[in-house]
């Protein structure tokens, strides 16, 4: 939060004189809830809490951000020299580390690297001031790894002029998480602020400084919730103006796969229909080939029998008339006078003498 400027900036205390401290509190916020708070100059202390902190990151699966918040020691009001940076303040679930960071060397290399080199995200209620007041400590947090709440909620509404008025952290917290944080700026009197590089800090100031770093994470606790279902696109997580419906991207993303799944399902159709034509062709083929078979086939092994005498002769090319063989057994016997055999005919010649085996009797000069 910023200082106000009703004194004159306190320079920064000499190196000798800067003692190392640490206290654990416990304070009271909203619904009787208890924060732990560490606050602490110490370069170990800080090391070891934000460890804690990296490691509650990795393992956050849903609020995966760390509430920030900054106070300022109090402004020249001859505007002579700067305020610079006094408190670094952060939140995580209930816990908070009040850093005095004016009362360090200016070096925090765990601070440092926790800000700007891990690449984790942080809430903030109008980071505007914070920016500068950490660039001149050169520390330099991404802007995408930045989040100004006031960017994203607005309560108050518009101004006279037709202008968006920003919201401060009470009148947020009083509308987002708890209507007793109505009360939240009127119990601390805003000369309180002037009294940022005071060692060790009040129990009004520290319980203060606390409460704005929980409060800035719980705001983002809060609306995150509603970021991701109503603001945020379903598809690729970036904020649209449709308030839960599909970016302009996504949204012809989504048609084109559609699309595709409608080619794909009416391609799938088409190839079965194809397919099934051809299994109807392919049976249909079987089925006359089946029956051909069935009118062409001789009758089955086993069933076959021999043919006859009478059989062969109709079957085969052998004359049809029983004579042939009668004429060729009387050709054989002799009952033949005359033969076409020549063989017969010379045998007769010589006047052979029978037999009743026509082949002893030899022909001729045999």
């Amino acid at each position: 939060m910023d200082a106000s400027s009703s004194s004159s900036s306190v320079p920064p205390p000499p190196p000798s004189a800067m003692q190392a401290f640490t206290q654990i509190r416990t304070f009271t916020v909203h619904g009787g809830k208890e924060i732990d708070v560490v606050y602490t100059n110490e370069e170990e202390t800080m090391s070891k809490y934000l460890k804690m902190y990296a490691q509650w990151y990795a393992e956050e699966e849903e609020n995966k951000f760390v509430g920030l918040d900054l106070e300022y020691t109090p402004e020249d009001p001859n505007h002579e020299e700067d305020n610079y940076l006094a408190v670094v303040q952060l939140s995580m679930r209930n816990h908070v580390l009040v850093c005095h960071y004016s009362w360090t060397n200016g070096e925090c290399p765990a601070l440092r690297s926790f800000l700007q080199n891990q690449g984790i995200v942080f809430c903030t209620v109008d980071n505007r001031a914070d920016f500068i007041k950490l660039y001149y400590e050169k520390i330099i947090i991404p802007r995408e790894n930045w989040i100004d709440i006031q960017k994203f909620v607005n309560v108050k509404g518009l101004n006279e002029r037709g202008k968006l008025m920003r919201d401060g952290m009470a009148s947020l917290a009083t509308s987002i998480i708890d209507e007793s944080y109505s009360q939240m700026k009127d119990k601390f009197p805003p000369e309180r602020h002037d009294y940022w590089e005071e060692r060790p800090l009040s129990d009004l100031n520290l319980e203060y400084a606390a409460k704005d770093a929980y409060v800035s994470y719980q705001l983002y606790v809060k609306i995150w919730f509603f970021l991701r279902y109503l603001v945020f696109c379903p598809g690729c997580k970036k904020e649209d103006t449709l308030r839960g419906h599909l970016c302009d991207k996504c949204n012809k993303a989504e048609i084109e796969v559609e699309r595709a799944q409608k080619n794909a399902a009416a391609e799938i159709a088409r190839l079965n229909a194809e397919l099934a034509s051809v299994q109807a062709e392919l049976a249909s083929l079987k089925a006359a080939a089946s029956s051909d078979n069935t009118q062409q086939t001789s009758p089955p092994h086993g069933k076959r029998r021999k043919m006859n005498d009478e059989q062969w002769l109709e079957s085969s090319d052998a004359p049809k008339s029983s004579d042939y063989w009668q004429n060729l057994r009387k050709s054989w016997t002799g009952d033949e006078q005359k033969s076409d055999d020549p063989w017969m005919t010379e045998m007769s010649d010589q006047q052979s003498p029978k037999s009743d085996n026509p082949w002893l009797t030899k022909p001729g000069n045999y």
